[in-house]
């Protein structure tokens, strides 16, 4: 934000004109001063003896009066640059309002009047309007309030723009008006930008330069940019419908996604979510009702159908920042009051609504034929769509449904876990990996050949593989943990893939009859690795290949294990000890140390057992850390207790890499080949150091090393 300054008078306006000097509206500084003339003459008459004598004449003097005219328009926005004449980035909604302030000096010495006025557009650098969106100046108020030098507020008017146009204010030097224009927008949608301009002339300086009218002339353009929130709705379900059975139930969800992918998104309050259920849906007995970012929920009679029960739910005081989601849950059953036209594509549809005050309503809903829907107000044209198969609607603002069908199938598959195992196994340190078949349908499923197949694959090829032959199968007939589970063993055809239907007991459990309605099958693998690679982690994919008649079309069908590779971890870090004092001030560094010699270098390794504490099986045994003292020969002497100096060897646990032992608790030592010790026990997510000193060879010469 900055102001034009004009600064004005006769003298220099001819002197401006003859040199070509050009100006422009929003020109920094133009100076010019007049210097209008008193000149005065004294007259006297006299008698002399009562004669009147000749009248005496005095000389000239002069006064030259300086007059100075000057006014500056700001445009006062925090908009993150004072180095400009404008207003820019203020935020508005379609058909929205938004302030713009300025401030109008006399900075001058004279007396002026200024013409004020609004005008459509307006060039900044850098920034193009777009779209066709402009200013409705009827609706637009244009506040101004004058202020004396010393800031007391002298008047104040509020006019619309329109009657703003040619307003005339007048002010004395010094003195002040501010000027707020509140600017409602007409025509435009999200991501359009909008600029107006604000002029001020001065009467002053239009009187003393008629042949250059904009030299009278400043202005300041004021910018703002149309947001709005962008509503992406997908209402999907979670499985089908038995007709035949009243009781069943189904599971909508419903999210409203403030669409971040817009450029022109922005934060909304206050929205009201409604879902009238088709005909022939009610909501459940216990309907489950939920919804997220802390809204209300209520159930209610506005759904499509006539019967009596509860039939719709209606979200309020929802909001949502910007690439927020909101969700909303709720069971539904048959409304036996009712007809069901189509059971085999029921499509259910949610509405979206925010009150935008002045700018309306967005009515958004994943209903093609709703009539109410308005969004093509609010977004660009390419902007909102709807799809009514289930399938993503990726365009900005897309809405999408999935219809409930009355096929009593449905399976999902879950329950991804993540191991850990160690660079080598035995058949006691590998590891089992599970996933969860779910038959939340209304049918027995992989009673039949070809219905329920899977398959285990490994994502990469590498050191972690599945132990062939270990897959097993935890049947749980009612979905219950705490009830009787039987165990079941499986192979694979020809074609890798895993047949349900060939399951066989693996002890006393009963012959295999199938899923029944709501139970689970747990599947079991073993995981095995061969010198792999610490920190490496490699996934291996489950896949559900439901077939059959009438194949359930919703629900998961992929989970992805995740199997890490652990172990021991050896850092090396070393501190110089110029003085071989045992009580020096220790940095260790893994980088170089710059040493002289008969200077003391300090060794500390550290040994991590990176296993996380959720396996006590991975606890190491036997920690053995050894460092070579042949790297020293002829070049330093490794130093123990009966050396001079004498410095201690230690081996203890630490609780970190910075960390120091603080004895030789697993009574490490030196021989005639390296400096070694054994940690008995190394849990997971714990450390244990060793610690020893050098000193180098004050002359190269060898040096016999201890004991």
């Amino acid at each position: 934000m900055n102001s034009g300054l004009f600064k004005y008078s006769v003298l220099t306006i001819g002197i401006v004109s003859a040199l070509g000097i050009a100006t422009s509206a929003n020109a920094a500084k133009l100076t010019a001063d007049s210097a209008p003339t008193i000149d005065n003459i004294a007259t006297a008459t006299y008698s002399i003896g009562g004669v009147a004598q000749t009248p005496v004449v005095s000389n000239k003097v002069t006064v030259n009066i300086t007059q100075s005219a000057a006014f500056t328009l700001t445009a006062t926005n925090e908009d993150g640059d004072i180095t400009d004449d404008y207003n820019k980035n203020a935020i508005v909604a379609p058909k929205g309002r938004t302030a713009f302030n300025h401030t109008l000096t006399n900075s001058g010495n004279v007396e002026d009047t200024y013409t004020l006025s609004l005008a459509q557009k307006g060039t900044i650098s850098g920034i193009t309007t777009v779209g066709a969106g402009s200013y409705d100046l009827d609706s637009t108020n244009v506040t101004y309030i004058i202020f004396d030098k010393e800031n007391k507020q002298i008047s104040t008017k509020t006019v619309t723009g329109t009657v703003f146009q040619e307003t005339v204010i007048a002010l004395k030097p010094n003195q002040y008006a501010k000027i707020t224009i509140s600017a409602k927008t007409t025509g435009n949608l999200g991501g359009d930008l909008q600029n107006l301009t604000l002029s001020a002339k001065s009467a002053f300086f239009a009187a003393r330069s008629p042949t250059k009218p904009e030299e009278a002339i400043l202005q300041n353009i004021d910018n703002s940019t149309t947001k709005v929130p962008v509503f992406k709705i997908t209402s999907t379900v979670s499985n089908t419908l038995n007709l035949n059975d009243p009781s069943s139930k189904a599971t909508y969800t419903v999210k409203i996604f403030n669409d971040g992918s817009a450029a022109y998104a922005a934060a909304a309050q206050g929205i009201i979510v409604f879902n009238g259920l088709p005909a022939g849906l009610r909501l459940a007995d216990s309907p489950n009702m939920t919804v997220s970012n802390g809204a209300s929920i209520t159930a209610g009679n506005g759904g499509k159908g006539g019967g009596s029960a509860k039939d719709s739910v209606e979200v309020t005081l929802l909001n949502l920042a910007i690439g927020e989601t909101a969700t909303i849950a709720f069971d539904v059953q048959r409304d036996a009051a009712e007809t069901i036209i189509d059971p085999k594509n029921i499509v259910n549809h949610a509405v979206v609504k925010l009150d935008l005050g002045e700018s309306g309503i967005i009515y958004d809903t994943t209903d093609p034929a709703d009539s109410l829907e308005n969004t093509s107000q609010y977004y660009p044209a390419t902007d909102d769509s709807e799809v009514l198969d289930g399938s993503a609607n990726n365009v900005t603002g897309g809405d999408s449904t999935a219809p409930l069908t009355a096929n009593q199938r449905a399976l999902t598959i879950e329950g991804a876990t993540k191991k850990e195992i160690p660079t080598s196994t035995s058949t006691t340190t590998q590891i089992i990996h599970s996933a969860i078949i779910r038959n939340t349908g209304k049918e027995i499923e992989g009673d039949k050949a070809g219905e329920i197949k899977f398959t285990i694959s490994s994502i990469t090829d590498s050191k972690v593989t599945v132990v062939e032959g270990s897959v097993e199968l935890i049947y749980d007939p009612d979905g219950n943990p705490s009830t009787p589970n039987f165990t079941y063993i499986i192979t694979r055809d020809v074609n890798g893939d895993n047949d349900l239907s060939t399951a066989k007991p693996k002890g006393n459990e009963p012959a295999w009859t199938g899923m029944a309605p709501g139970s689970t099958v747990t599947i079991n693998y073993k995981v095995e690795s061969k010198n792999a690679v610490i920190d490496t982690t490699e996934a291996v994919k489950i896949t559900l290949l439901p077939g059959g008649n009438d194949v359930p079309t919703t629900g998961s069908r992929i989970v992805s294990n995740e199997t890490t590779v652990r172990g021991l971890k050896l850092e090396k870090t070393q501190a110089l000890n110029e003085s071989c004092s045992a009580t020096a001030t220790l940095n260790f560094t893994k980088g170089d140390v710059l040493a002289k010699p008969s200077d003391c270098i300090v060794y500390k390794i550290t040994a991590f057992n990176s296993f996380s504490t959720d396996d006590a099986r991975f606890t190491f045994t036997n920690t053995k850390i050894n460092d070579d003292i042949g790297q020293f020969k002829n070049k330093a002497q490794v130093l123990g207790d009966s050396t001079t100096p004498a410095f201690a060897i230690k081996l203890d646990d630490v609780t970190g890499n910075a960390a120091e032992p603080s004895t030789n608790k697993y009574n490490a030592q030196v021989n005639t080949t390296e400096v070694t010790g054994t940690v008995t026990n190394l849990a997971p997510q714990e450390y244990a150091a060793l610690m020893f000193s050098v000193k180098i060879n004050a002359d190269g010469a060898a040096v016999t090393q201890i004991p």
